[in-house]
């Protein structure tokens, strides 16, 4: 076998170079006519100049300050199966499952990316009632607190793209029929002075499609032969 040659490995890696983990957006488009479900209630804050108050807006935002994401898995199952009735165990695949992912949002000092991503959790299940016997309609939906939405009123579809170094997509993960299953609780402490504050949420999706590689075609040919 050839030995280890440092020419070979710096011209293959300045070849095909690498692609950094730091350069991507996360797009989110409602699956029902494009448009968010729930409602806002954003008002009049600050001065009120360049306060994103559309959806278009809102998502267009949030993809710009979204720190934090986790490009989406897939895990096989299997069971162990014995192919003599002893001895070594093979495992035998059976199904498969998506992992779920989460994102991480710096907020904005009008709340919105809270707003945003409350409100929509609570329009999948209307989790902020009131601590009496009244049940007020949730907001944006004409039900009771407590009740759970259709998941076809608040699917959405979620693209991640990943870039080069030149700014060309690279990688590009859909994931349809998304939707967040939880918001992690957030710290505020006095001692931290510099800190921003910053919202993650969980998602499930129905599941995902990858697109972006040239490869396809070859790795498709390879498996087949």
């Amino acid at each position: 076998m050839a030995g280890f040659n440092i020419d070979t490995f710096k011209s293959n890696i300045g070849l095909n170079g690498f692609i950094q983990s730091n350069k991507y957006d996360v797009n989110i488009s409602f699956d029902k006519g494009g448009q968010s479900p729930f409602t806002l209630n954003i008002g009049t804050q600050g001065n009120g100049t360049n306060i994103p108050t559309s959806f278009s807006d809102i998502t267009k935002d949030l993809s710009y300050r979204c720190t934090n994401a986790v490009l989406p898995g897939v895990a096989i199952r299997t069971v162990d199966s014995n192919r003599y009735g002893l001895g070594i165990i093979e495992k035998m695949p059976y199904t498969g499952n998506f992992t779920d992912i989460s994102l991480t949002f710096m907020c904005d000092r009008f709340g919105i990316t809270y707003n945003f991503w409350y409100a929509w959790i609570n329009y999948i299940f209307a989790v902020t009632g009131h601590d009496n016997s009244t049940q007020q309609p949730v907001a944006g939906a004409n039900r009771a607190y407590y009740t759970t939405e259709y998941k076809d009123n608040y699917a959405a579809t979620i693209t991640i793209n990943v870039y080069d170094n030149a700014g060309n997509t690279a990688l590009t993960y859909s994931l349809y029929r998304a939707f967040p299953i939880s918001i992690n609780d957030t710290s505020v402490s006095w001692g931290d002075n510099n800190d921003l504050l910053k919202l993650t949420t969980t998602l499930s999706f129905r599941e995902w499609s990858f697109e972006g590689t040239t490869l396809d075609g070859a790795l498709t040919y390879w498996f087949n032969n």
